[in-house]
Formats: structure tokens, sequence, C-alpha cells
């Protein structure tokens, strides 16, 4: 399966990730964009991008959407695990009804292959460091548990209905256009944020939480190796870098970047978040040809500068 010339529909690609995959995609695809515009900015649309406002909560606006389409990237989701704990229902009504809608839709209308984001929250706190995807999932939200059973449904869909479909479970993506006014938003972006705005950055917990992150051009590139591999279909890989960084070093890289010293403030740690998270990228590497390009100090620096 090429991507060149290839029906395109990228759900809640008004989005963060959504909104990069859309963009990169768009010169040499036919693109279609479904989002709510809840989370979405309209702004984030590339031109030339076809664009309908609607909810993967809502069949019709689904089946409307994936008319004619051959891939389908379902990056529409509930991301902050902080609200799933809030309002679990409102999360399991956007991750799994609306995966559900997703893949039906899918499956009724002819697409070849749906790429799903899942995430590494539905790992929870694994014993194994780095986590290959044979660990057992515990999640410790509903965020991760809604994450995990949209992926269960994908990969039925492979086995009962040959629906090609492939997970991708991200760890912690960074880069421009992730929003940082929500309370909810990923923490480099909350950081590079008040860095710009001389404010002092907030650390929930001791700082000493070590997290992957991992680039958005980066998982960009992994969202196409698994819309267009071969032999992947009901499989999930790890979209990390294989390299756990704590908090306390990003702030440390942050000031050495921005040539100040940082003002910090610690607090509670939060419910639902894990203590380490760190990828084992081999099954992506091996089956889908993933390498991650982009270095950290070189991704942060990029969004100091964005």
């Amino acid at each position: 399966m090429k991507l060149k010339g290839a029906n395109v529909l990228v759900t809640g690609g008004a989005g963060f990730i959504g909104s990069w995959i859309a963009e990169t995609l768009a010169d040499k695809n036919n693109v279609r964009i479904l989002d709510a515009l809840i989370t979405g900015k309209k702004q984030n649309i590339p031109e030339g991008v076809e664009f309908i406002k609607g909810d993967v909560r809502n069949a019709g606006d689904v089946r409307a959407a994936v008319k004619g389409v051959d891939i389908v990237f379902h990056q529409a989701a509930n991301v902050q695990i902080p609200l799933s704990i809030e309002d679990p229902v409102f999360d399991s009504d956007v991750n799994v009804r609306g995966t559900l809608n997703v893949m039906e839709a899918c499956r009724k209308s002819g697409v070849k292959r749906v790429v799903y984001a899942s995430s590494s929250a539905l790992y929870g706190n694994p014993e194994k460091i780095p986590t290959p995807e044979t660990c057992y999932p515990d999640p410790l939200s509903p965020y991760g548990t809604s994450k995990m059973a949209g992926e269960y449904y994908t990969k039925v869909y492979s086995s009962l209905y040959g629906l090609e479909t492939v997970s991708l479970r991200y760890f912690n993506v960074y880069g421009p256009r992730q929003n940082p006014d929500s309370p909810y938003s990923g923490v480099l972006s909350i950081f590079s944020k008040n860095i710009k705005e001389k404010r002092s950055l907030t650390v929930f917990g001791d700082g000493r939480q070590r997290r992957d992150f991992v680039n958005v051009r980066d998982v960009v590139e992994a969202n196409i190796l698994a819309a267009t591999a071969d032999g992947v279909s009901g499989e999930a890989f790890n979209i990390g870098t294989g390299i756990a960084v704590s908090i306390n070093e990003i702030i440390s890289m942050l000031g050495k970047i921005a040539g100040k010293n940082l003002d910090v403030m610690y607090s509670e740690r939060r419910q639902g978040d894990a203590r380490k998270s760190c990828a084992d990228t081999r099954k992506a590497r091996e089956e889908l040809g993933f390498s991650p390009k982009i270095g950290l100090e070189e991704g942060l620096r990029e969004l100091l500068q964005s």
C-alpha cells in the first residue's frame, strides 16, 4: 500500500498530532479531516484539505466522513487523563464508542486500513522498563482503560471482519501546535509557554518521574509506516524513543537552551500519573522500520522557538 494519490481521512485532524499527519500527507494525497473542534483548532487545518465538522460520537458524521476513503488515521480522542478521572463516562463515550463508530463505518465502507492512536497509558506502572508490547496492560486511569478497549476493538475488527488495523501506542508526544492553554496539555508545551511568558514552572511530584518524549514529526512518520507496512494488521506497536528522561532533567535542558535559570515550583503528584514510562521500540523498528530521528534537545529548541 502506497501513500500517494490515496484518499485519506484523519479524525481529530484539527488537533495536535492529527494536523501534522494531514499536513504531511496533503501534497500527494486527497486528505479529509473530521473534527468537532472541541479541542482542535480550525487554524491547524492545512490549505487544500477537505474539512468536515463532525463528532466521532455521532455515527452519521463518521459514515459521511469515511465515504470513498482508503486509509483512516483515527486520532480523535479525549487525551486528558485528569479529565478522564473526573468524567469517565465522557472519556469512554469519545474513546470507546467513538472508536467503535469509526471501525464500524470503515468496515461497511470498504476502507483498506485504519491506523489507531493508542497510548502507553494502558501499561500503567509496568514492571519491565523499557516496556515491550507483550507487557500485560494495567492502566491507572479511565483514559488508559478506554485506549486499551479501543485497541482491542481494532484487533477484533482485523481478525473477525478482515479490516486491516494497526495500533500505535504513543508515549509522550511533544512539538509545535500542542495546546499549552489547557491544564491537561503535555508538560513540555506548558513549560515552553511559561518560559516564553517568564512565568514559573509547576512540577507535579518530585520531578524525578521519567518519561519517554517523542517528537511529533517522528510520530507522523510512524503513522505513515503503519499505514503502508505489509503483514502488520491487528498488531500494536510502541512509538517512543527508548530513552527515559526525568522532568528535572528536562527543566535543566530548557534552562540551558533559554540561557537562564528557571523558577520551579513543586506540587502534589497527580492521580493516574505513571512513575516511569519508556518504550521498548524493537518491534516497531523491526516490523515497521521506525527509527526516531529528532533528538530531545533539537526538539526542545524548536518548541521554544515556535
